[in-house]
């Protein structure tokens, strides 16, 4: 069994793309088969070598690895252009002059109209005369009468009556192919066995079911996976926030949650709240499992998967990834590994992305914060606060042993004292410590930033209180 990914490199390697990618690669690996991949780049105008570099890096970032290739069929133009002359000499193709003005003049004077074979019934003379004059001509697939038809993996029966395909083009004026002759000759070549797309192909399909017919070559099994739809049910485009798969990994994400979720695309591999492993994936993938409906993508949910998975990371795995920003390495070279991972230690279970990490990092490392109204607007103060917490300061100066059980006892103890509740202090210390209501467990922290760290931070709350700034 065969398959492949065949992305045009016109463009980024988009959500869409990228699952079409992984359900061929779980399909390949599940069935022990092989996962081709061909860079489509027959369009030269609009191809680019940096688009396939990116292309390719967004597939090793995801881990979605190849068996064979890449190919690229720009280094196939004349075997593509002997194949559609082959097709002519057999009349399956004709010669069509008609310049793309004429075409476009038709089209605008016919809202629904195909193209009407002015060329089809060209005699020889008239042929060879055009020829002489070196008028430029493409070649069309000459369309029979009929009905064309299909099984679809996903969608089952799929039928058309071939009054409603036009005579297509196979190649340009300028020699190149179009994308149904290279897609067919490829295929054909590479011995796809089964191809795996997005269900806006279907009517690319009955064209190269057609084109696979005249040249005698074997029809693969196609499955037509449903688009992706944004939260207006509209196709995923820009206006809903569709990014490169690259940009993913700017925003913080992690590979494993993109693939996760991608998976459940259409496909639901068990539990909604886990993160799976491609391992795992192959195991459990398949094709008859899949939703013929087109599934909505929840950035909401996405963002909830990656707490999963940064939860999940092992912490030194997670400083690789972050250190791959020069800047942050830069930033926080001062600090000792062990203190870098211990930081990653105790937020990530609280982060939804890697950036909101590295954020925290300049709070909880660095100090680089302040205080500020903003922050404070909706947190009430006990009255006179600042004489508690003067107090905790001298029961923390003279604990021996900073850890978090005997700063626990510690502030509960002041908190008796004082005859406030324990949270009197808490709330306070922990906005002294991060500037934040939200933070691990404040014991933690203490333990964290240790004792000379934790007094000063509680001592510049201090002075910020005293200058009438909250109170």
């Amino acid at each position: 069994m065969k398959v492949r990914f065949a992305p045009s490199p016109t463009g980024h390697l988009h959500i869409g793309s990228a699952r079409t990618a992984l359900f061929n690669f779980l399909f390949a690996k599940h069935q022990n088969g092989t996962f081709i991949l061909r860079i489509e780049d027959t369009d030269i105008k609009r191809s680019s070598f940096e688009m396939a570099e990116q292309i390719i890096n967004g597939l090793k970032w995801l881990n979605i690895t190849w068996d064979k290739g890449p190919y690229y069929q720009s280094e196939n133009f004349e075997k593509y252009r002997k194949t559609a002359f082959s097709l002519l000499k057999r009349k399956k193709v004709y010669r069509c002059f008609c310049t793309p003005d004429e075409i476009e003049a038709n089209k605008k004077k016919n809202l629904i109209w195909k193209y009407d074979r002015k060329c089809l019934n060209l005699t020889e003379t008239e042929i060879a005369k055009k020829l002489e004059h070196r008028i430029p001509f493409i070649l069309r697939f000459f369309v029979s009468n009929g009905f064309t038809s299909f099984n679809d993996g996903i969608h089952k029966k799929m039928r058309v009556n071939n009054s409603e395909i036009e005579d297509f083009v196979i190649l340009k004026s300028d020699g190149t192919p179009t994308y149904h002759l290279s897609v067919v000759v490829d295929d054909n070549e590479m011995c796809i066995t089964d191809v795996i797309r997005g269900d806006d192909h279907i009517s690319n399909t009955f064209k190269q079911i057609l084109l696979l017919n005249a040249l005698n070559f074997n029809v693969p099994k196609y499955f037509h996976l449903p688009l992706i739809l944004g939260q207006d049910k509209k196709k995923l485009s820009k206006r809903h926030g569709e990014t490169s798969v690259l940009e993913f990994k700017k925003m913080g994400y992690l590979s494993e949650t993109l693939i996760t979720y991608l998976s459940q695309l259409s496909w639901l591999p068990g539990d909604e709240k886990r993160i799976f492993s491609l391992d795992e994936l192959i195991k459990r993938f398949k094709f008859n499992k899949l939703a013929k409906n087109s599934p909505v993508f929840d950035y909401n949910k996405l963002s909830f998967l990656n707490g999963l998975a940064i939860k999940k990371k092992d912490s030194r795995e997670i400083y690789n990834i972050l250190i791959e920003d020069k800047k942050f390495e830069r930033d926080f070279s001062e600090f000792t590994y062990e203190k870098k991972i211990s930081f990653i230690e105790l937020i990530k279970s609280r982060m939804k992305n890697l950036n909101e990490m590295k954020e925290k990092a300049y709070i909880y490392l660095k100090g680089d914060f302040k205080y500020n109204k903003h922050d404070l607007k909706n947190f009430e103060f006990h009255k006179n606060i600042e004489d508690p917490l003067e107090k905790l300061i001298n029961e923390l100066e003279s604990l021996e042993i900073f850890n978090s059980e005997n700063i626990e006892k510690v502030l509960r103890i002041c908190a008796d004292n004082n005859g406030i509740k324990a949270a009197d202090l808490i709330h306070p210390c922990r906005f002294a410590l991060v500037s934040s209501n939200i933070s691990p467990s404040i014991f933690d922290l203490f333990e964290f930033f240790g004792k000379e760290e934790s007094i000063k931070r509680i001592k510049s709350f201090i002075d910020y209180i005293i200058k009438g700034e909250i109170i």
